[in-house]
């Protein structure tokens, strides 16, 4: 009988006990937009958003929107791979009346609405936007 009180203890305390998960999501979310550039455009392409995307993260990153931003270039030479990361989920929600016009007002010192239109209007003939995906970022302990 002893035993079997015993047995029945020790059953239910390892039936409660967890194990504790070696990874977990980190916080935030990261954008990740791959690009297909056509041959010979690449540095067209680069040029291109340096003025336009790179400026606009530039820009939410003092704006404390965004935590950080990259471009990647593929071994390829004709694909790239920007990303956007946010702190957290909550930065991916539609910005304020405030936040846009912060944001606009700040965007249009460093590139004219017809300039931005303009360069964003001939990526169209130079690239083409394969995927956008969001993505965490798994921590293993």
């Amino acid at each position: 009988m002893r035993f079997l009180l015993i047995a029945t203890l020790m059953l239910s305390f390892t039936a409660y006990a967890q194990e504790e998960s070696s990874r977990e999501f980190a916080d935030g979310v990261i954008e990740l937009t791959t690009v297909k550039v056509k041959t010979n455009f690449l540095q067209d392409y680069l040029d291109g958003i340096e003025k336009t995307w790179v400026a606009a993260a530039k820009i939410q990153k003092e704006m404390g929107i965004i935590s950080d931003y990259n471009v990647y270039i593929g071994n390829d030479g004709s694909t790239v791979y920007l990303t956007t990361a946010y702190p957290s989920w909550a930065n991916k929600a539609p910005w304020s009346e405030e936040q846009t016009a912060e944001f606009q007002e700040k965007f249009r010192k460093t590139i004219s609405q017809e300039d931005n239109v303009e360069l964003s209007q001939s990526y169209e003939d130079i690239r083409e936007i394969v995927s956008v995906e969001l993505i965490g970022r798994l921590v293993f302990k």
